[in-house]
């Protein structure tokens, strides 16, 4: 089947492809039918029509190659953990202290009042 040589001769654009469509990273966990779908994408985009059925068993394959390159560490039948340096999530910086605000004036640089205050009524 030419989708399966396809796929396996090409295991790094499948992974970019999947990561692009899916959230996959290192240490994230991944699910069959994310990298069923993702793989028929791809497929149908280099113009290789595959069914459902097909698309399972390439699926399959592709998983157990990873598996053997110890990419994909099986938690279950239909999960496994991405174990890919390469695709560490980006790092986010911390964001920048703000400026320290100016020190507040003096009270004795300021002038005094124009009129004074009138008093109170006595009453």
């Amino acid at each position: 089947m030419k989708q399966l040589s396809y796929i396996l001769q090409n295991e790094k654009e499948v992974l970019d492809f999947l990561k692009s469509h899916f959230p996959i990273y290192h240490e994230s966990n991944v699910f069959f039918r994310d990298i069923q779908y993702g793989i028929q994408s791809l497929l149908e985009r280099k113009g290789m029509r595959i069914g459902y059925t097909d698309g399972e068993a390439v699926a399959r394959e592709f998983i157990r190659s990873m598996e053997e390159k110890k990419i994909f560490m099986p938690v279950d039948k239909q999960t496994w953990v991405v174990n890919n340096p390469e695709y560490r999530k980006p790092q986010i910086k911390a964001p920048a202290a703000p400026a320290r605000p100016a020190p507040p004036k003096a009270v004795a640089a300021m002038p005094p009042p124009a009129v004074p205050a009138p008093e109170p009524a006595k009453g």
